[in-house]
């Protein structure tokens, strides 16, 4: 009886225990899809439709800088994905930048270069309690194949004017 009741303290203890492991996945594809199961996303037709409405949402690019100048969708706001959870809620940051800190409520899209950064971003700043924020699907190259004659580049950095140079982050 004695080695019962051990016995159960154990397996109680395990799986006491198990809650508080943190998930552990195959690969990067793997945290993405556990990610959209709290994540929405968005088209960018979806999206272009939000630019254009009267709506207040706050747009940002998490891939790297070197990535952003040869190419963004207009009016986003490049925070790399390793920095935004530090920058999101930095009244600093914001004022910094010349605009507003966004609410928790407020829409914020998220987007990088395919779409599963942008996704992975989003989940933790779903975590952090914005409760309205998205992902472009596909990412800025879905937005460029969508609208070609609405995406920006930086022509100074193109030009050489820049002074980092164009690194390929691994195209996800």
């Amino acid at each position: 009886m004695k080695n019962l009741v051990i016995a159960l303290i154990g397996v109680s203890f395990f799986f006491a225990g198990c809650n508080s492991c943190p998930e552990q996945y195959n690969s990067p594809d793997d945290m993405v899809k556990h990610a959209l199961k709290i994540v929405k996303t968005i088209t960018a037709n979806e999206l272009h439709e939000l630019m254009n409405s009267e709506e207040i949402y706050t747009l940002i690019d998490v891939r790297q800088k070197s990535e952003y100048y040869y190419g963004y969708i207009p009016g986003s706001l490049v925070i790399p994905r390793g920095s935004v959870l530090f920058n999101i809620g930095s009244e600093k940051y914001w004022e910094d930048t010349g605009l507003y800190m966004p609410l928790k409520d407020e829409t914020i899209v998220v987007y990088c270069k395919k779409g599963s950064r942008g996704i992975l971003a989003a989940e933790s700043l779903v975590k952090l309690g914005y409760k309205k924020v998205v992902a472009l699907d596909g990412g800025f190259i879905k937005w460029e194949l969508t609208y070609p004659d609405e995406t920006e580049k930086d022509l100074d950095m193109l030009s050489g004017g820049g002074e980092e140079e164009h690194v390929d982050t691994g195209g996800c």
